[in-house]
């Protein structure tokens, strides 16, 4: 368990990374319940406050975060708020 403190910008920007992937499980038909419990854990945590979180969970957040920082590095958008998560989960 590692612990990660959540501001604000944080826990938006996980939220919008994660819910595209546990859409896109489902359609394939994958399990998602993981996925589901970690987006509830992010968005019932208080903002400002540590929480710990599994390697698997920095993996998913790792994984997801990329995803989205990637998609809007191809659209020419902002990243800051993505990078600076990133940094966070390593």
């Amino acid at each position: 368990m590692r612990k990660i403190k959540l501001t604000r910008a944080n826990k938006s920007i996980l939220l919008k990374a994660l819910a595209p992937y546990y859409y896109q499980e489902r359609e394939f038909g994958h399990s998602t319940q993981e996925v589901g419990k970690l987006i509830l854990k992010i968005d019932s945590l208080p903002a400002d406050k540590r929480a710990s979180f599994s390697a698997e969970e920095i993996h998913l957040m790792r994984i997801t975060i990329n995803r989205l920082r990637n998609e809007r590095l191809s659209k020419g958008q902002y990243t800051d708020a993505a990078d600076d998560m990133l940094l966070k989960l390593f």
